[in-house]
């Protein structure tokens, strides 16, 4: 026992031969200091076998962009249709300028989010925020001209914030 405690003390790093250590790669055993470890799923590798692999939350390919894109339209199409549908049934726009933007907004966070697997990016975060001003602005256009309340700025930025909070970095 006392040997084994020895030969750890005298190691040293195999690239900093002046670096005492006590730890060794997982994989070829060679003595590696503190500067010169990665950790990886598998235990402590010297920086020749492990390799950096980004985490898959945040490995977003060009697919989930393509699915995010298709689930945001869909979304943006069913906001325009609850806001005509709140107008027709409430017979203001007031309602649905309030209404609306929050409702695509989380729907827009929640289903993109859901649709890419949970992964997250600054793409995503495009995606989800601009469904939700273009759901608005379309259907503001589409009832009678852009009129910006501040109730209503207020709502879409609560609706934007809530769609990106999803897929935020």
């Amino acid at each position: 026992m006392a040997e084994q405690q020895t030969e750890s003390q005298a190691m040293t790093c195999h690239w900093h031969p002046a670096v005492p250590t006590g730890l060794s790669c997982s994989q070829c055993r060679r003595p590696i200091c503190t500067d010169c470890m990665v950790q990886a799923p598998v235990g402590i590798r010297c920086r020749e076998c492990g390799r950096p692999v980004p985490l898959p939350t945040f490995d977003v390919r060009p697919s989930n962009y393509a699915k995010a894109a298709v689930v945001a339209a869909i979304i943006g199409i069913l906001g325009i249709v609850l806001w005509l549908t709140l107008i027709f049934f409430t017979g203001t726009r007031f309602i649905a300028s309030l209404v609306t933007p929050v409702a695509v907004g989380y729907a827009a966070g929640e289903l993109i989010s859901r649709v890419v697997n949970l992964k997250r990016s600054k793409g995503l975060m495009y995606i989800a925020g601009g469904t939700v001003v273009l759901s608005s602005l379309v259907a503001m256009i589409l009832t009678g001209g852009l009129v910006l309340t501040l109730w209503s700025l207020l709502a879409l930025i609560g609706g934007v914030l809530i769609a990106i909070a999803r897929v935020r970095l």
